[in-house]
């Protein structure tokens, strides 16, 4: 499994109710630290990131790791599932 940097990636997202696997519109399993309005971040995602949407309500995940059964452990256990449809990153060296 590939492990995206945790403190750079960004994703839209839905939560993750209770799945084993995301459904095919929403195919990236995540676990993340944040789960919010994209409204919430609108300054950074547009003005920093070049990110807009057509719905601001839309959620967006931060501080992510690539699979949702992360979540179960203790090491992850305060963070959120998350179903996303794309995601975007910036790996760090």
């Amino acid at each position: 499994m590939h492990t995206l940097s945790f403190a750079t990636l960004a994703a839209f997202a839905a939560i993750a109710a209770a799945q084993t696997s995301c459904p095919s519109a929403m195919p990236i399993s995540l676990c993340c630290i944040t789960l919010e309005p994209f409204s919430d971040n609108a300054y950074v995602w547009e003005n920093v990131c070049g990110v807009t949407v057509p719905d601001t309500t839309i959620l967006t995940a931060s501080g992510c790791a690539a699979g949702t059964s992360l979540c179960g452990s203790q090491q992850y256990e305060d963070m959120y599932a998350a179903c996303c449809q794309e995601y975007l990153s910036r790996l760090s060296d």
